[in-house]
């Protein structure tokens, strides 16, 4: 018995709904490669920015740079103080 064999020809033509969904497909490919090239730009200013970081850690304090941290932490201990004897003197 011989199998009966069916010949199909590739049509050129193309329906309304297969352009459509190539078309969406294209849409979100060039959406996925624009957000791509969007986070390796961030990523790349991210890592030069951990790296001024890392480059202000490694630099040891001076001297004077402790000392004016010294001097505002005693700044704002003492006007920490007077707002509470001010309150204090409200009650």
């Amino acid at each position: 018995m011989a199998k009966a064999r069916i010949e199909t020809e590739p049509t050129t033509e193309t329906t309304g709904n297969d352009i459509a969904w190539l078309q969406a497909l294209e849409e979100k490919v060039h959406a996925a490669a624009g957000r791509i090239l969007e986070l390796r730009e961030e990523n790349a200013r991210l890592q030069r920015r951990i790296e001024e970081l890392e480059e202000r850690l490694a630099t040891p304090v001076t001297d004077e740079a402790a000392g004016r941290w010294v001097e505002e932490r005693e700044e704002i201990r003492e006007r920490v103080a007077r707002l509470v004897d001010h309150l204090e003197g409200l009650l």
